[in-house]
């Protein structure tokens, strides 16, 4: 009679157990295809972000590339005037007159209309 009753509480513990189980194996489904959708909408929201962003790059490579073109342009204009400081530099005492500094003025605004022309 008692290996009966020890046999039949076992049983019982075993049927709860499997309940048990099943029940959180059903919870930890939804719990996962949850999960699941989240990370799915998420993933559509990165790309959506990620591709302007990507196209905000480039478009700023390019500008800082053609940036960098007109300066490398423009360095042709101002060259004179850097030899004039570099003089001015190693002469304090000796001042240029203002036509020489104007006539570098005028060349260089020649030399960049000239330039502008050939970029068109």
């Amino acid at each position: 009679m008692i290996m009966e009753i020890i046999i039949g509480v076992i049983g019982i513990a075993f049927i709860l157990l499997v309940i048990f189980l099943i029940m959180t194996l059903l919870r930890l489904r939804r719990f996962i295809k949850t999960a699941d959708r989240v990370l799915t909408k998420a993933d559509h929201l990165l790309h959506a972000i990620s591709e302007p962003t990507v196209e905000l790059i480039q478009n700023s490579n390019k500008l800082v590339m053609d940036v960098k073109k007109k300066s490398e342009a423009l360095d042709v204009i101002f060259r004179p005037l850097y030899c004039l400081k570099k003089e001015r530099s190693e002469e304090p005492t000796a001042y240029k007159k203002i036509s020489e500094i104007l006539e570098l003025v005028i060349e260089g605004v020649q030399l960049f209309s000239k330039i502008k022309k050939e970029m068109k």
